[in-house]
């Protein structure tokens, strides 16, 4: 997958690049949210991968910056591929 416009400011390409892993996921059938998380002094969650009715779901955090939501989505997709329903 080749990721584009890296010219632009950083915040549009980091948008950019979400937009890209987010339809790379799809591709996959693969759902992503983005959702706010619940946070707590001393907590903060960035989001996680799960299974939920036989579905795939990364879920994000909405509320990091962009640039982290962008490394956690990447690295997310980038781990072991999820299996299929038994």
């Amino acid at each position: 997958m080749a990721l584009t416009h890296m010219s632009a400011p950083r915040k549009n390409r980091n948008e950019t690049l979400l937009q890209e892993l987010m339809a790379a996921a799809k591709q996959h059938n693969i759902e992503v949210r983005t959702e706010k998380l619940f946070r707590e002094v001393g907590y903060h969650a960035k989001g996680g991968r799960c299974r939920l009715k036989g579905q795939d779901i990364i879920i994000i955090d909405r509320d990091t910056p962009l640039a982290e939501q962008v490394e956690f989505l990447a690295s997310a997709l980038d781990e072991q591929p999820f299996k299929p329903a038994s």
